[in-house]
């Protein structure tokens, strides 16, 4: 069967007309990067657990904390994503008082590498707001699991602790600055 002149035509018309309005193929976005999940310096003490010398009960004691502490990150992330955060919320949730800090991540306070403390006037973006709420949460809620420790524990958690936080900060910091998160 052969088409009629004309056809052929049409058809060559159509798809020089679909070539054209065809886009030309762009750039993929940029990925996003990759979140790392809120801080639980809880879990990295149960993952001590045997170390630690951890009985059932204490576990469960530290495991009822996480839940207290996912619940409130979500409702730090749910505040904060809600778009309608004003300064004193920011406040809320990004500043602490000067000797309460913990900005590098560490637990108990202190900044690192000379950072200077923010200021009411330092607009906060919403990325640090959350971090920096959820690191007060953290240490919230280890705070709160003191009483689950007898006074050896309590040191050995502490330095547990104060150490996956300077691990979390590097972390956080690499994928800020797009590089891989390199352990210690």
């Amino acid at each position: 069967m052969s088409l009629a002149p004309s056809v052929v035509k049409r058809l060559a018309v159509l798809g020089f007309l679909a070539l054209g309005c065809a886009r030309a193929p762009t750039r993929p976005s940029p990925a996003p990067r990759p979140a790392l999940p809120p801080p639980s310096s809880i879990l990295v003490v149960v993952a001590h657990r045997d170390e630690m010398e951890l009985d059932d009960g204490q576990v469960a004691q530290l495991l009822a904390l996480q839940k207290q502490l996912e619940r409130q990150d979500k409702e730090s992330r749910e505040k904060l994503t809600s778009g309608a955060v004003s300064r004193a919320s920011q406040r809320a949730l990004g500043d602490s008082p000067p000797g309460h800090r913990r900005g590098g991540g560490g637990f108990g306070g202190g900044r690192r590498g000379g950072e200077p403390p923010r200021r009411s006037e330092q607009p906060l973006d919403r990325e640090e707001a959350l971090a920096q709420a959820f690191a007060d949460n953290d240490t919230q809620i280890l705070l709160q699991a003191e009483k689950v420790f007898t006074a050896m524990q309590w040191e050995r958690a502490k330095a547990i602790a104060e150490k996956y936080r300077m691990e979390y900060a590097d972390r956080r910091e690499a994928l800020k600055q797009g590089a891989p998160p390199q352990a210690r």
